[in-house]
């Protein structure tokens, strides 16, 4: 007898539909991990072979001025030591260190005894002198007659004539004595020889005082102009070139408050370097109406001059420090070439380039460390928008 055959259960798959259907699912579970990856790798290898953007900047020369800083310490525009003609004693003393003077006022008055008594003595001796004189003319003219009648020889004459003149002669020297003595006796008034300011004093009244050139004198008093005062600066050898007569520098005093700014005319230059310092000595005025500007005191001039077109000026932030060396990312045909470059002048956010680049050479600013040579990269000069988005 023959069993009829089994009928599936309703609701249910068959095996090998199952089978198939777990081989799919473990197919996917072990393949969709690898082409994930893969599809990883490659947009790796894309984003590692593709240009990297890179920001640009057009290397120029160097066409603004530039602006020098220097230190300088202010004098008064004339300073004058007061020395005595002669020796003496101070009698007088009508000024003190800061009193305000005005020209040919007196400053101090010395008495000079033995300058005195060697100028009556001098007085006496022109008196004799002249007394000779005119005799000696008198009796020349008497000679004269005489020789004309022939009493005397023209020998006899020619003495009479030649003593006479000597007579004359020492006449003329005493009066020329008496003068000088005079006149040093008229320098025991110490003068002011222009307005200005008394800054020193060595003296007092009764003071013995030598004369100027005597060995250990010294000053008796400084006179100081001050109406207009003078800035001795040091121009380095890299400016001193382009500095001309005329020149309006601004001189800063900040210790005397933010308002303390002045502004001085460049009068005249030394017109040769200093070899020591390799510097130029350049004088600064400066108009001092108020007497703000003190001498000694220590100014900032700021002078700015024109520059010359010869050297370039970089960006600081252009700049690749690395072991050989400092480098400059220039940028050829989407190409980055790293040249080195010789520095000059630093200027905060600039450089001055001695060597190494030229003018018009695409340089990468902010480069990363990662840069290399001959690698490619997508320029884009600074401040324009990429294209394409």
């Amino acid at each position: 007898m023959t069993r009829p055959a089994l009928s599936p259960r309703p609701g249910r798959l068959p095996v090998p539909v199952l089978l198939l259907a777990l081989f799919a699912v473990l197919l996917a579970a072990g393949t969709l991990p690898r082409l994930a990856r893969a599809r990883a790798r490659d947009a790796e290898r894309a984003a590692v072979q593709a240009p990297a953007t890179v920001y640009t900047e057009v290397v120029r020369r160097d066409t603004a001025g530039t602006a020098l800083e220097l230190p300088g310490s202010v004098t008064g525009a004339h300073e004058t030591a007061v020395y005595a003609r002669s020796s003496g004693y101070v009698t007088a003393l009508r000024v003190d260190i800061g009193s305000a003077v005005r020209r040919g006022e007196t400053l101090a008055v010395l008495d000079m005894p033995e300058v005195r008594e060697q100028a009556a003595q001098a007085a006496a001796v022109a008196e004799q002198a002249e007394a000779s004189a005119a005799l000696a003319r008198t009796a020349l003219a008497r000679w004269q007659q005489l020789a004309a009648q022939g009493v005397v020889s023209p020998q006899e004459l020619d003495e009479r004539t030649a003593a006479a003149n000597v007579t004359e002669a020492n006449a003329r020297a005493a009066r020329a004595n008496l003068a000088n003595l005079r006149e040093t006796l008229r320098f025991g008034a110490l003068v002011a020889p222009y307005p200005g300011l008394v800054t020193a004093r060595t003296i007092d009244l009764g003071s013995l005082v030598t004369a100027g050139t005597a060995a250990g004198a010294r000053p008796l008093l400084t006179v100081v102009q001050l109406d207009t005062v003078r800035i001795m600066v040091q121009v380095p050898q890299s400016a001193a070139a382009r500095v001309r007569v005329g020149m309006r520098p601004r001189i800063l005093a900040r210790d005397l408050g933010k308002d303390a700014e002045f502004t001085g005319t460049v009068v005249r230059t030394a017109g040769a370097m200093d070899p020591a310092t390799r510097t130029l000595l350049v004088e600064v005025q400066v108009p001092n109406p108020q007497r703000r500007l003190l001498p000694g005191m220590f100014t900032a001039v700021q002078l700015k001059v024109p520059g010359t077109g010869a050297s370039l000026r970089l960006p600081a932030i252009a700049l690749i420090v690395r072991a050989e060396g400092t480098l400059a990312a220039r940028v050829e045909r989407d190409t980055v070439r790293l040249v080195p470059v010789t520095l000059g002048r630093d200027f905060g956010t600039t450089v001055e380039v001695l060597e190494g680049l030229a003018p018009g050479d695409a340089v990468v600013v902010n480069p990363p460390e990662s840069l290399e040579d001959g690698q490619l990269v997508r320029a884009i000069a600074r401040g324009k928008p990429a294209k394409g988005g």
